[in-house]
């Protein structure tokens, strides 16, 4: 494709923002929209958004003005639904899937493919297995060692091949595609882009602190879930089967994994003195923790825990993950918002999660993932719980922010391939397979 004319911007539109019911979706988009806005002035970045609230909205307006939204779908015939969406497609440059779980917009992108203009992958997860697959990541490697050389579908092939780039934000699935040969320019690991999300709401973190009789640094977040997210009752949607299969399993595993999260929070109370905060990271789990907390926690301990009353939005949480002294969290992406303001962290992962709990490992950081279902789960969270209090006094952690440091250093990298396809007529940029060379896996 030409290099756009002197004096037109490079425009990129970016597929993200994939649910506004989980504050860790929310934060793919400005993060992936900060790393490459910063490549230049010249970078125009559009938000083509799956789902975006009107609070979500209002985030953007305030924080990233100079981002533009559009709404709509493509059609049976890959053609956009929306005038606003059908002027962003026929002006773009590259098209860019944001972090995910998977190809979330994979029709999207294939439809894309066809227009023979380039398009990447900016860090996701492709597991070959999915959640119904229960495992531990050591686990899940094996599995996809285990897996022969076509295991992947031609379909999937066929659109990972066209990309010019694929960064993979963790690396089981790096291996995984690797193992599959999969062919194209640039197949290399790449962190998640909420490493690279820095929009904080103080104002709201400080009234929420004095609502819950919080003090600064003096205080420990903790999130809960269950192992699979209720989608059909978040969205409002008729359930179908494997959406009571789903809330059967959850029946069955929530009471003894809430429990082992009760259990830390009562070494932290008992040991510390300080209060802890029950907050969600997906709207779901504001019912959840009011469910069973304090509830489930010994008469000593229940008076020392706040559970939060209300989702709150992104911003409003990782300013509070900002002032706590730690967060201990079973959702994945807690743990990226806590690093991105110097906050250690402690992912107590379930067998029901992706392989994308392999980003920490990648990052240097394996011992905070805690295998809830590990015979020494208990021992090894009140041990990490103590390294919390123990450096509680000292923040932002140096060992946190070398972490953050590294991943956004790569984020960048990876928004520089970007950038630079369009720079280059869309193809190889010079200098860039050195240039992501830099950054090794795990070098924290």
């Amino acid at each position: 494709m030409p290099h756009p004319s002197p004096g037109r911007p490079r425009r990129i539109l970016l597929r993200s923002s994939w649910a506004t019911a989980n504050i860790g979706d929310v934060a793919h988009s400005p993060g992936a929209i900060g790393v490459l806005h910063a490549q230049g002035d010249d970078v125009e970045v559009t938000l083509w958004p799956c789902r975006l609230g009107e609070r979500e909205r209002r985030m953007f307006a305030e924080r990233q003005p100079r981002v533009r939204i559009v709404d709509g779908d493509l059609d049976a015939a890959g053609r956009p639904t929306t005038p606003e969406l059908a002027e962003a497609w026929a002006e773009a440059d590259i098209l860019v899937h944001g972090s995910a779980a998977g190809l979330v917009a994979g029709d999207d992108m294939r439809a894309w493919q066809a227009t023979g203009r380039p398009y990447g992958f900016f860090g996701i997860t492709h597991d070959p297995f999915g959640p119904e697959t229960p495992s531990t990541l050591d686990q899940a490697a094996t599995q996809v060692a285990a897996l022969p050389g076509d295991y992947l579908s031609e379909r999937d092939r066929d659109l990972f091949a066209g990309a010019e780039f694929l960064y993979c934000r963790d690396s089981l699935t790096l291996d995984y595609l690797t193992r599959q040969q999969v062919t194209g320019p640039l197949l290399e690991w790449g962190p998640d882009a909420t490493f690279a999300h820095d929009l904080l709401d103080d104002a709201a973190a400080d009234a929420l602190l004095a609502e819950y009789r919080l003090t600064h640094g003096e205080f420990l977040v903790a999130v809960p879930r269950s192992r699979f997210a209720p989608y059909h009752r978040i969205y409002d949607i008729p359930a179908a089967r494997t959406h009571h299969y789903r809330e059967a399993v959850n029946a069955a595993h929530d009471p003894a994994d809430l429990a082992v999260l009760a259990g830390a929070i009562t070494h932290w109370v008992r040991s510390t003195g300080t209060p802890v905060l029950v907050g969600p990271e997906m709207s779901y789990a504001v019912d959840l923790a009011a469910e069973y907390f304090p509830r489930i926690l010994p008469g000593d301990v229940a008076p020392h825990v706040r559970v939060l009353a209300d989702y709150w939005d992104l911003p409003t949480a990782t300013a509070v993950y900002a002032r706590a002294a730690g967060v201990l969290t079973m959702d994945c992406h807690s743990p990226i918002l806590a690093t991105t303001v110097g906050t250690p962290a402690i992912y107590l992962r379930q067998p029901t999660e992706t392989i994308k709990g392999r980003m920490y490992a990648d990052l240097g950081v394996g011992e905070t993932v805690v295998e809830i279902e590990a015979k020494d789960a208990t021992a090894r969270l009140a041990g990490l719980l103590d390294e919390i209090a123990a450096t509680r006094g000292t923040r932002p952690a140096e060992r946190v922010v070398a972490t953050h440091a590294a991943a956004t250093e790569r984020l960048a990298q990876m928004a520089r391939t970007a950038v630079g396809r369009v720079e280059t007529d869309g193809g190889p940029a010079a200098g860039i397979g050195e240039a992501m060379s830099e950054v090794s896996v795990g070098g924290v």
